[in-house]
């Protein structure tokens, strides 16, 4: 029985944040162990403020660290953004996120080291997986999630958070090697097995609803998760938006694998009844497929291209930052006269400019027909 703590938490002032994490880990019975080096990974995907929602609130981070310090000689805070892993970009982030100050506290570190390094990994998805260096510097993960949706994945949190130990580029080439939905949720999997956090507190105070994640809105749930198990953690978050296990392609692949056990999971604190909100935009799971098994293999593929959700890039509003071209994975995006351009030919649905865009220049859209199809 794995137990996750559902806490309010209605403002971002740093001492009534770093109570409710308190209250939160004892309510779950975890005691921080004592470490030389622990890694703070919070959810850094590009520059954005605290206010936008994308990231982990500064004050989550800094309660968060003041608590590890108690117990730990080093705190590393490190994460991988989305787009290019560059030590400028890098500080960019952290100044825009709000823990650029958090490095002047003593023993505290925000890394700046941008090489990785390969660890052989023994399973059925891949034999080395690149991880960024101070993974391998630490005792230990911290992992601090933002609850928010995510076009592809519809739903991202603990798990899905840890994408980020995965340097850049590696991030780039795993979303075309894994291009089907459910191979991609097998390789988040794996990457859980690897990372084993110890402590995972999601920040839920203010969380983001529909073009997540970063393209949405922020919506207040005034609440934190915390828990040892990530994936009970992820399955909790989800309940309290209105997210069933069917709904969410890595809490399906978990379940079939046997890794999540919604029985084997207590909830303490705060009932989810009490803290779901009255409405919470979602998005719909992207890979849903109407024809496969019912029409021969070309018509299949067809169709299913021609129903899935597309990119739809609106050229007035983007501002040719190039960030979708450097980040495609699949190189099918091309820039013209400082305009961004897709080849819907060559794209494999990662939704990754959706994702990066600064200037929400990028929409996903489905077909009349497969809205139609859902109702």
């Amino acid at each position: 029985m794995c137990k996750v703590a559902i806490v309010k938490c209605d403002t971002y002032e740093v001492q009534n944040v770093k109570e409710v994490i308190l209250k939160g880990i004892n309510l779950i019975g975890y005691e921080i162990p004592k470490k030389d080096c622990v890694l703070v990974k919070p959810n850094l995907l590009m520059k954005k403020s605290p206010e936008d929602a994308v990231t982990t609130h500064p004050a989550v981070v800094k309660a968060t660290v003041e608590i590890v310090k108690e117990k730990v000689n080093k705190v590393i805070i490190a994460d991988s953004p989305g787009g290019p892993y560059t030590k400028k970009r890098l500080e960019s982030i952290y100044h825009a996120a709000g823990i650029k100050v958090l490095e002047k506290l003593e023993n505290v570190f925000l890394n700046y080291d941008t090489s990785y390094k390969d660890l052989n990994v023994e399973s059925a998805t891949f034999k080395k997986l690149s991880l960024i260096s101070p993974y391998f510097e630490s005792q230990g993960i911290i992992n601090l999630p933002k609850l928010k949706t995510h076009q592809m994945a519809v739903y991202t949190g603990a798990v899905k958070n840890l994408f980020g130990l995965v340097p850049g580029g590696q991030k780039a080439e795993m979303h075309f090697r894994f291009q089907d939905v459910r191979r991609f949720m097998e390789m988040l999997l794996e990457i859980l097995k690897v990372a084993k956090p110890m402590l995972n507190i999601m920040d839920g105070i203010v969380a983001m609803e529909g073009e997540g994640p970063s393209a949405g809105r922020p919506k207040k749930l005034g609440i934190l998760l915390i828990s040892e198990d990530a994936l009970a953690l992820d399955y909790v978050a989800c309940k309290i938006i209105g997210l069933d296990i069917k709904d969410v392609p890595l809490l399906e692949v978990a379940k079939e694998k046997g890794l999540l056990n919604p029985d084997k999971i207590e909830i303490v604190g705060e009932r989810i009844e009490d803290v779901a909100p009255s409405s919470f935009e979602l998005v719909l799971r992207p890979e849903i497929s109407f024809v496969k098994g019912r029409l021969p293999h070309f018509l299949a593929s067809f169709l299913d291209g021609f129903l899935s959700p597309k990119p739809v890039f609106d050229r007035n509003i983007c501002i040719g930052c190039a960030e979708c071209f450097n980040a495609c994975p699949a190189q099918a995006i091309e820039m013209k006269s400082r305009k961004a351009y897709v080849d819907l030919k060559k794209c494999i649905r990662c939704y990754c400019c959706h994702e990066l865009c600064p200037a929400k220049a990028i929409k996903i859209k489905r077909s009349v027909l497969f809205e139609k199809i859902l109702k």
